[in-house]
């Protein structure tokens, strides 16, 4: 069976029961926001890492802290434009009486409950800022047609929205899903590895470029000694940041192979 395209949807699967809209434009907004905090704080970091050369402990926590609110917002942002551009303007969702219509400004289709094959509504909103991002909820929905749609939290009332899902399709609600990275399996632990082996790599390199002293003949008699480093201060700063980047990295794909062996258990029962 395929989908219902266009006005023929609203004719066919009967009267609204509920309209949510996706707000796309809320992202853009995210994003930005995201970005003006990651530009001052990251260049504040790197500075204060280029210029306190050794440092205090203290200084070093406020360093650390100032590129990790970097790094953390440039996720943000990234993450945000990425959906945005993933999304349809004028996006929304119709919960009708005998299914579902998925619309835009390109055009709507729409579906039966029966031809529903695969559904999956998680999470809620724990705090303002998963709210605001709609990281607290989330809504993947199949067709026998193959098509998929996924919003989040930045559908109106997506809470609704996922509660008339699941009231209308039980039965395929509660078989278990699994992932796509929970199926990569391996791959995830070979990911970790290759970002084990990168913050190597960069130690090795920082170990094979320590600082020397250079010696030059002023006079006859006299001899200036300059202490020359063997990375600049930029350079110190991206391998830190590099590095940084990679044990999150690392850090990511171990976990989300640890809760991937827990989703193919699952299902396999």
């Amino acid at each position: 069976m395929t989908a219902i395209e266009g006005a023929s949807a609203s004719d066919q699967l009967g009267p609204v029961i509920s309209l949510h809209r996706v707000d796309h434009r809320k992202r853009w907004v995210n994003a930005a926001w995201a970005l003006l905090i990651a530009v001052p704080s990251g260049a504040l970091g790197i500075w204060g890492l280029s210029a306190a050369g050794e440092g205090s402990p203290g200084s070093n926590r406020a360093i650390g802290l100032l590129l990790g609110l970097s790094l953390g917002a440039v996720g943000v942002a990234v993450t945000q434009i990425l959906r945005a551009l993933r999304g349809e303007p004028g996006e929304y969702f119709e919960v009708r009486e005998r299914g579902l219509v998925h619309g835009s400004r390109r055009g709507a289709a729409g579906w039966t409950w029966d031809q529903v094959t695969t559904l999956h509504v998680e999470g809620d909103a724990v705090n303002a800022i998963a709210t605001r991002l709609g990281n607290g909820y989330r809504i993947d929905i199949g067709f026998d047609d193959g098509r998929r749609l996924r919003t989040d939290g930045l559908a109106g009332h997506a809470a609704d929205l996922g509660r008339a899902l699941l009231t209308r399709c039980p039965h395929i609600a509660l078989r278990p899903r699994v992932p796509r990275w929970a199926r990569a399996g391996g791959w995830l632990l070979a990911g970790a590895a290759v970002c084990v082996l990168a913050i190597v790599g960069q130690v090795l390199y920082i170990a094979d470029h320590p600082d020397h002293e250079r010696r030059e003949q002023t006079t006859a008699h006299m001899t200036t000694v300059t202490d020359v480093p063997g990375i600049s201060g930029t350079g110190i700063a991206l391998l830190a940041i590099g590095m940084m980047v990679c044990a999150v990295a690392a850090i990511t794909f171990v976990v989300l192979f640890v809760r991937g062996l827990a989703y193919r258990r699952g299902s396999s029962r």
